[in-house]
């Protein structure tokens, strides 16, 4: 059997056809495509001349599904690869407000900080007020990560610095240690 012209050093990949009329063109000057032109774009292929005469038609559909399908496996990929948790996220036990919520999630560098406050504390159904922060943690090399904890909206200051110690807590430039919980 004869081989088939395509087989021998080109491969074309597809030839996109719309709806007639409606073709893309590329625009031979800057390698562009036209939407809006009425010719073929003819084959795209590696190695690719034009005195190739092989054309496979794939429509837009198909085009998108192929997309679909390799944005998906992207995203299965870096799903797969996900980084460890941050040291920080956990729940706390902050001495200066006994029996109060203190809570850090997400993931990557941006954390939530919740929490609630009472006065003095909440362990004894003192009325609670709820707030939510955020928290961004920060690696200098040759360090531990710290956090730096966003307090403004309770009136606090903006970029208070959060090391963690030895045990897993946070420890505050005035020297509060929120303990992590087990």
């Amino acid at each position: 059997p004869t081989a088939h012209p395509c087989a021998q050093g080109t491969m074309p990949l597809m030839n996109a056809i719309a709806r007639p009329g409606l073709t893309p063109t590329r625009v031979p000057s800057s390698g562009r495509i036209n939407i809006n032109s009425k010719r073929s774009i003819g084959p795209v292929a590696a190695h690719a001349s034009s005195n190739d005469n092989c054309t496979s038609s794939v429509t837009f559909k198909s085009i998108a599904a192929a997309t679909a399908v390799g944005a998906l496996l992207t995203l299965a990929t870096a799903g797969g690869a996900r980084a460890a948790p941050s040291a920080f996220v956990g729940e706390y036990a902050d001495p200066k407000h006994p029996g109060c919520l203190r809570s850090i999630s997400g993931e990557g560098s941006v954390l939530d900080v919740t929490g609630t406050d009472g006065t003095p504390g909440c362990a004894n159904g003192e009325k609670q007020k709820p707030w939510s922060l955020k928290g961004e943690v920060v690696k200098i090399p040759s360090k531990e990560a710290e956090i730096l904890i966003d307090f403004s909206p309770k009136g606090g200051p903006k970029n208070l610095l959060g090391k963690l110690t030895p045990e897993g807590g946070i420890l505050f430039p005035d020297g509060n240690t929120w303990s992590k919980k087990q």
